[in-house]
């Protein structure tokens, strides 16, 4: 390989690397309004997010709730629900330890339902954040890595 070849290679991965990092998520949810959220649920409730589990390789999150007290149904003492991972497909980012109200039907809560944080939650369940940004520091450590092997044969 020729030393102009491997400037180029070295040029193309420094502009290139940081596109999956900069990218962000188209947004394609868009909700109506002037509904009553209560109206068109079939169970609503306050409670507690106590577990927030992503399904890793699919498009979901279940959240599981400590219900405090019902709106509209029969909840239960707990309750499972289904979302989307993200709010660009309609999903609602619950965090745990975090208190809402919750508007569901059929097992399933998204954006649009007119769910509310009441009360913050002390922030363990954000497992997402934290595996982009470790992601993010290895795909960076890989191209330097390659950067300093393509520059050291040069």
């Amino acid at each position: 390989m020729t030393p102009h070849l491997r400037r180029v290679l070295v040029l193309l991965l420094l502009v290139l690397a940081p596109i999956p990092v900069a990218a962000r998520p188209a947004w394609a949810c868009s909700c109506a309004t002037g509904f009553d959220p209560l109206e068109q649920a079939e169970v609503a409730f306050v409670g507690v997010a106590d577990q927030v589990d992503p399904d890793w390789f699919g498009s979901e999150v279940e959240v599981e709730f400590s219900v405090e007290s019902v709106l509209k149904g029969r909840p239960g003492d707990t309750v499972t629900l289904v979302t989307m991972k993200d709010s660009a497909s309609c999903g609602y980012e619950f965090v745990e330890g975090g208190q809402y109200r919750v508007y569901a039907s059929g097992g399933q809560t998204w954006s649009c339902d007119g769910n509310e944080l009441l009360s913050a939650g002390h922030g363990g369940g954000d497992r997402t954040r934290t595996v982009f940004w470790g992601g993010t520091v290895f795909v960076l450590l890989v191209v330097a890595g390659g950067v300093t092997w393509l520059i050291r044969r040069s």
